[in-house]
């Protein structure tokens, strides 16, 4: 599969710069960061949410990070839930299940996404299939996300005793 079709005319539609790194298959981005030996800090995932209307939001963390739901609620004013993985899989016809490219906008999607990401000089994506990541700079992906709101979405999940 490769690069899924709407994020590749997404991505050439906004000129935006990228690479792609093929990759042992994988399930997982943890797998995939680690298929493709990249840190896993380095690699942005989605998370979809929806409310109690079906309106979906595309929380957009760093793999090495868990989302905290109670912060996202706070954040939104709404009570979010995780999306099923029917609800997905219908959303996100182009990508593998588990391989959804986080980027919103291509889906028609809100976004959400966390500070943590703009602290990274390379950031790296599914690209909708288990075998590819795609690669942007800190830039190319401030430039995708820069219409949308973030904030401290995360939580790390190896936390000191004195971070408690």
């Amino acid at each position: 599969m490769s690069i899924s079709p709407k994020i590749d005319h997404y991505l050439q539609s906004h000129s935006i710069a990228f690479n792609t790194i093929s990759h042992p298959p994988s399930h997982s981005s943890v797998q995939s960061a680690i298929a493709a030996q990249i840190p896993l800090s380095s690699v942005a995932k989605a998370v979809i949410l929806k409310d109690d209307v079906d309106n979906y939001l595309m929380a957009i963390v760093p793999a090495s990070s868990r989302l905290q739901m109670k912060q996202i609620r706070e954040i939104t004013d709404c009570h979010l839930k995780l999306a099923s993985e029917n609800e997905l899989s219908h959303h996100f016809r182009d990508c593998q299940k588990g391989a959804i490219p986080p980027i919103g906008e291509a889906y028609e999607m809100d976004t959400i996404w966390d500070n943590k990401l703009s602290e990274l000089p390379d950031v790296y994506l599914e690209a909708g299939d288990h075998e590819t990541m795609i690669h942007l700079t800190k830039e190319a992906f401030q430039h995708i996300l820069s219409n949308h709101p973030h904030d401290d979405l995360c939580v790390s999940p190896h936390k000191d005793k004195e971070d408690l």
